[in-house]
């Protein structure tokens, strides 16, 4: 008799088959943390986000010292769970941060692991990464390492307007030992604050290999330090939702991406202040 574990081994593997069948990328996650999750993805312009050593490391936040968990359990299967972790520190010449993130199980996994460093002049923000990846397959069928580079750049125009920019891979890096180049993207985006209490996003990502994205989402404050957020992509089709509460030295932020095609993904982070 199988058991549960090989049943659903063989089941997640006839899943793969099929949407591969159909063309639809099965990759890790590059958006981070679920406040940009749940609002659509869109995280190139959201000041001072505290997952953005994994988006726009130019607007990292420099006020004080955190960490982060982060967890996603993409389209419901265990197998293709996205996990993370942050830490960044402020220091007097700037923002220094480090990042790591695991993506699927045994038979499949990326890791990478990122440093990364933050400066600001004026109204003017400037952030690099340095990417350490290694991709793995299961079953002695090889695995490869590369390191890429990601900067990032943004801009006050107002107290209210925020505009934003951020390239991966700009050494154009690929893995040792395997035909497989890291995925290389660019994305511009905006955001801006209404009255304080409210925050529009918007976003526009071009991979190298897919078409462009156009992403969206708003993040509302329903209460006291309570937060309410809405978001929406293109290319893949996607509707996303979720919430998020905060206090002095702590926060935790829930959200929920529903694919087109896929189902749902839940997503849940975790920040502690000190």
């Amino acid at each position: 008799m199988l058991s549960i574990r090989s049943l659903r081994l063989k089941i997640f593997l006839l899943f793969v088959l099929t949407l591969s069948m159909y063309g639809v990328e099965l990759d890790a996650q590059l958006t981070i943390g679920a406040r940009a999750m749940s609002m659509g993805q869109a995280g190139t312009a959201v000041p001072e986000d505290h997952w953005s050593v994994f988006m726009n490391p130019a607007l990292m936040d420099n006020e004080q010292l955190k960490v982060g968990f982060y967890g996603l359990r993409n389209y419901g299967f265990a197998e293709l769970t996205d996990m993370a972790a942050t830490a960044s520190v402020p220091v007097k010449w700037g923002v220094v941060a480090v990042g790591i993130h695991r993506y699927g199980n045994e038979l499949y996994s990326e890791n990478r692991v990122r440093a990364a460093y933050k400066n600001s002049w004026r109204q003017l923000h400037i952030g690099l990464v340095l990417n350490y990846n290694h991709i793995s397959f299961g079953g002695g069928y090889g695995s490869g390492n590369a390191m890429g580079m990601d900067a990032g750049i943004a801009a006050e125009i107002t107290n209210e307007l925020m505009l934003g920019a951020q390239a991966t891979n700009l050494n154009q890096a690929s893995y040792t030992a395997i035909n497989e180049d890291l995925p290389r993207s660019m994305s511009i985006g905006m955001s801006y604050h209404l009255e304080e209490r409210a925050l529009f996003v918007f976003d526009v990502v071009k991979d190298v290999k897919f078409p462009i994205s156009w992403r969206g989402g708003v993040d509302v404050e329903i209460a006291d330090q309570l937060y309410g957020r809405l978001g929406v992509t293109a290319e893949p089709f996607t509707y996303s939702f979720g919430f998020g509460y905060r206090k002095k030295l702590w926060e935790v932020n829930m959200a929920v991406q529903k694919h087109q095609l896929l189902g749902f993904s839940p997503g849940l982070d975790l920040l502690l202040f000190f």
